[in-house]
């Protein structure tokens, strides 16, 4: 049976006649007619009675349409259901968040996520053009147009370095100390976390010593141990070997800010729900 015709069927009960019906589906009263004569001759039973004042419902109409209505809406969910689960979004997620998005993902309910390994720049650019929903990265300078983000999350910089290492022993160390010792950067959103991080030396007309960069955040945190330098982009919240530990510094620095930034038109609202709530719960 075509569902079609059951819908056309259901258009006309409401409407009360064939011409008011046509008009509501967009098609002919002709072609509407034949097509219920059609729906008609496969069930074996009149549906309406016709008169010059229109059409009603007859009896055996009125049972096949009441459970008629009932079976189009379950289609109707269904279909909905499955362009549901066929739709996948895609999540990018800069290096060093690994428990920011954690906590992101704690929040939803829908399974159909794809997370992507993706720096800041790239996620901005990737959102705009529709290639990709959503991402969770570092705050950037400015956004296009259709780019919407929210802050989720500031983390306190502090210094990371060896236990054992001269500067560790005072329990805070001042950027002055820091300045003349190596910074370790990552090379993934080194830009826009090298802006942030340095504003604070040269507030205090300080130089810092650049240090040796590494490819990702994790590595930074292997440098660090090897006694290459110290590092600022590593946030409280990341696992770190027994051995290092997060020094706070005495001056005032920027902290690191996390945003989740989304396209507008994207269907994405239980992420911007998470992320809310993610922003909400610090």
């Amino acid at each position: 049976m075509d569902l079609r015709y059951v819908r056309y069927a259901l258009a006309i009960a409401r409407a009360g006649s064939l011409r008011r019906a046509a008009t509501a589906l967009h098609i002919s009263q002709p072609t509407l007619s034949e097509q219920l004569r059609a729906l008609e001759k496969e069930i074996g039973v009149e549906l309406f009675s016709r008169s010059p004042s229109g059409v009603r419902l007859t009896e055996a109409g009125e049972a096949f349409l009441a459970q008629a209505t009932v079976a189009v809406d379950a289609f109707e969910r269904a279909v909905t259901a499955a362009r549901s689960k066929g739709h996948v979004a895609r999540l990018g997620v800069a290096d060093g968040l690994t428990d920011v998005v954690a906590r992101l993902l704690s929040q939803l309910h829908n399974g159909n996520l794809r997370v992507a390994p993706m720096g800041t720049a790239e996620q901005i650019v990737s959102i705009a053009d529709g290639a990709l929903q959503a991402g969770l990265g570092y705050a950037p300078g400015s956004m296009p147009r259709g780019v919407a983000r929210m802050l989720v999350h500031r983390f306190p910089v502090h210094a990371l370095m060896p236990c054992a290492h001269p500067l560790a022993a005072a329990g805070a160390v001042s950027l002055a100390d820091l300045a003349s010792e190596p910074l370790v950067m990552p090379e993934s959103d080194a830009v826009a976390g090298a802006r942030r991080f340095l504003e604070g030396f040269v507030r205090h007309h300080l130089h810092p010593r650049l240090g040796p960069s590494a490819a990702t955040h994790d590595l930074v945190i292997d440098m660090v141990e090897s006694g290459a330098g110290y590092a600022l982009c590593v946030h409280e919240g990341t696992k770190i070997p027994d051995t290092l530990a997060f020094i706070p510094i005495k001056e005032d620095v920027p902290p690191l800010e996390v945003v989740f930034l989304w396209n507008r038109q994207a269907d994405v609202q239980e992420l911007v729900s998470a992320a809310r709530h993610l922003a909400r719960s610090g």
